[in-house]
């Protein structure tokens, strides 16, 4: 076999492994994912959709509701599109470098109990985080009452 025939066949061969452990290793990154935390699909019904669309409904007060449903599940579905690259995008730049192996070690490790045992732990945290941003507002709400008792300017969270 000549050189060319040889170096063809072996490019091919390559080509042709890289292409079977493609979908093998967006699986695992895909798994990776789902262990760090992916974030859940944005609902229609959610605030920040309503609020998205908040503009749009007033521009349109004449559109009847079942319009309104399929606008704001395509919106809801725009929006958890962009959400996800904004996830997804920055997860598979930082594994670029790593092997499958070490992909499947890196799973594993993610999949340890003691992991999933810290990371439950870490999820009771955020939803702490979130109610404490609920308090802030709250006490917002409180301290614009005192300044106005004392004929001061109010705050905003803005």
């Amino acid at each position: 076999m000549t050189t060319k025939a040889t170096f063809t066949v072996l490019l091919a061969l390559l080509c042709a492994t890289a292409a079977a452990q493609s979908p093998s290793r967006n699986d695992l990154i895909n798994q990776i994912e789902d262990a760090i935390g992916r974030p859940p699909p944005i609902a229609a019904g959610s605030p920040l959709v309503t609020t998205t669309l908040t503009a749009a409904k007033n521009a349109n007060p004449e559109v009847d509701p079942g319009t309104w449903e399929s606008v704001r599940e395509e919106t809801a579905a725009a929006l958890t599109k962009r959400q996800d690259s904004y996830f997804d995008t920055p997860v598979r730049r930082a594994l670029e470098s790593f092997t499958d192996v070490e992909l499947k070690n890196l799973s594993r490790a993610l999949h340890d109990p003691l992991v999933t045992r810290f990371r439950e732990g870490w999820k009771k945290q955020a939803k702490a985080a979130k109610n404490l941003m609920s308090n802030v507002q709250e006490l917002t709400v409180q301290i614009n009452g005192i300044l106005a008792q004392h004929q001061l300017k109010q705050v905003s969270l803005n």
